[in-house]
């Protein structure tokens, strides 16, 4: 899968065709004078993937730039997934996490195909709700403090999901395959549900602190008391 650093050089050559120190310059304005960034510092953010690592982008980085550029879709920066800005993502065809999975190329499975293989009875969501399944990882991704980014991390935070997702069917002991427009409502209703309960970028608890155990991991959701 893409770096985050790798993307971020392609949004800003790509897609906003600004030069670095414009880039820095409209990021800046949304930080405070302590968290700014130097062109150093933004040029090792934007490091392509071959060479060798650098930190990833800090929280509240991510979240100046989305402030700086409302177009940009965090789903793709973080995740890879669909298009850079939403204006690009709404002119292309919807599509769920299963479609998405089939169009893998030669290169490699896509991030999709890795959530479906691990976690199959995903593909049960409608292409809304996949869309809605997606922008809601995006959300805990950013709330990790560290910036969980690798795909390792990313798949382990959508099985989490999955598991609030189910948590509520499986209370009441559904074992039976759900009617799919039924579940899709669900699915919809209760992510955005979640997305609500969700910290701010940053503002979680970082995922290595409750590796061993699923039951804890309701601690991200600090909101609610958990």
């Amino acid at each position: 899968m893409n770096t985050v650093q790798f993307r971020l050089r392609t949004l800003r050559e790509g897609v906003l065709g600004l030069s670095l120190r414009e880039f820095r310059r409209r990021i800046n304005a949304q930080l405070p004078d302590h968290a700014r960034v130097s062109l150093g510092t933004l040029s090792n953010y934007e490091r392509p993937p071959d060479e060798r690592p650098r930190a990833g982008p800090r929280a509240e980085f991510i979240a100046a730039l989305k402030r700086a550029f409302p177009p940009l879709r965090l789903e793709w920066l973080i995740l890879g997934e669909g298009q850079p800005t939403v204006v690009a993502e709404r002119l292309s065809a919807p599509e769920g996490l299963e479609t998405k999975a089939g169009a893998a190329t030669g290169e490699g499975s896509t991030f999709a195909a890795g959530v479906l293989t691990r976690y199959p009875d995903l593909e049960y969501l409608s292409p809304d709700a996949s869309a809605v399944f997606m922008s809601a990882l995006t959300r805990l991704a950013m709330g990790e403090p560290n910036m969980a980014l690798d795909e390792r991390r990313l798949l382990e935070l959508a099985g989490d999901l999955r598991w609030l997702l189910l948590l509520p069917v499986g209370a009441w002991g559904f074992r039976h395959a759900p009617p799919y427009r039924a579940f899709s409502d669900y699915a919809v209703a209760m992510l955005h549900a979640l997305s609500q309960l969700m910290p701010d970028s940053g503002e979680g608890d970082p995922i290595d602190d409750h590796a061993a155990s699923i039951l804890p991991r309701l601690r991200r959701f600090r909101r609610v008391g958990f």
